[in-house]
């Protein structure tokens, strides 16, 4: 164990000692906040079926005593759980329904949000039997989903302390405002002076991710003249490795481009992608970087709508 993992065990045994001896849950003890909310546009078909109470007993009963529900007022050290139902929609079929919902849970500690997380899952019955029952099944498989969530981010909250910088997707993206060479061979002069391809690629994928409209993403991306590498908030470290692109559209053979990405939540690593995107057009060295900006933009910003560690995205 290095010193830093040492210390920082220390230190949550600590806040934990200080909270049993105030007499205060400890930062790990999540507490769940009874009922649930539905935000603006989320709708409840049925209401005399009370999915929400599958939903937050699912929670309590499959965390293994991770979450509580709650009994009393909260307190400065103790850490509240709400769900919050984002969109909720039933589809009718000839043979069968599905019902949709997209489950919201909030993590936050003395009124201040700590972690958030979206969660989905669908459920379908048979045309005939009751929707209600497809309803409560959904409510539990979610509440499982957000039991497993809850008391894990809730120790990692408790072990990182003060280094909990972005932890929550409410909290905008930064990235810098070029694409970082991996080398020094990454690109040409051409490449980076004459068609500023390094700052027009940041723009374009800014534009792309900001510019979903459904669903509408719950952050920003934001490029900033920075040292992206040395910025402490949430992040996104966009890279270089390799591009070709000469111009002569397909007479000059094939172009692409391969990049990768970091995003960080303050210290963590949450995840990574490497991107390949290929193509035969563009007359010039510029337009032909347009392309493949193009296309790299559009599937980075999918990628960082739902980003994975390890991802291995292409257009071609």
């Amino acid at each position: 164990m290095n010193n830093e993992t040492w210390m920082k065990s220390v230190r949550g045994l600590v806040m934990g000692l200080a909270c049993a001896l105030a007499g205060l849950p400890a930062w790990g003890a999540v507490e769940l906040e009874e009922g649930v909310t539905y935000l603006k546009g989320a709708q409840l078909y049925d209401k005399t079926c009370s999915w929400e109470a599958s939903l937050t007993g699912a929670v309590t009963a499959r965390s293994k005593r991770g979450v509580e529900l709650a009994t009393a007022p909260a307190t400065l050290t103790s850490v509240r759980l709400t769900v919050e139902i984002v969109s909720l929609t039933l589809e009718r079929r000839p043979k069968e329904g599905i019902h949709e919902a997209v489950v919201r849970a909030n993590m936050s500690r003395n009124g201040k949000l700590l972690a958030s997380r979206d969660f989905q899952n669908d459920e379908s019955f048979k045309t005939g039997a009751s929707a209600c029952d497809a309803l409560l099944t959904l409510g539990s498989l979610l509440g499982k989903s957000i039991a497993e969530w809850a008391p894990t981010t809730s120790r990692a909250l408790m072990e990182c302390g003060d280094d909990c910088i972005g932890i929550h997707p409410d909290e905008t993206i930064v990235i810098g405002a070029e694409v970082l060479p991996v080398s020094a061979e990454s690109m040409s002069d051409t490449v980076r002076d004459e068609c500023k391809w390094p700052s027009d690629m940041v723009n374009r994928l800014v534009k792309e991710f900001n510019g979903y409209e459904e669903p509408v993403p719950r952050t920003k991306l934001e490029a900033r003249p920075i040292d992206i590498e040395k910025y402490l908030g949430r992040r996104l470290v966009l890279r270089v490795k390799d591009i070709h692109a000469l111009g002569g559209g397909g007479f000059s053979g094939p172009k692409w481009m391969n990049l990768t990405g970091e995003l960080y939540d303050g210290k963590s690593l949450v995840a990574t992608f490497e991107s390949y995107t290929n193509t035969g057009r563009g007359f010039t060295t510029c337009r032909s970087l347009g392309e493949l900006s193009h296309h790299s933009a559009e599937i980075i910003a999918e990628w960082l709508r739902n980003p994975t560690m390890g991802a291995r995205i292409s257009r071609e």
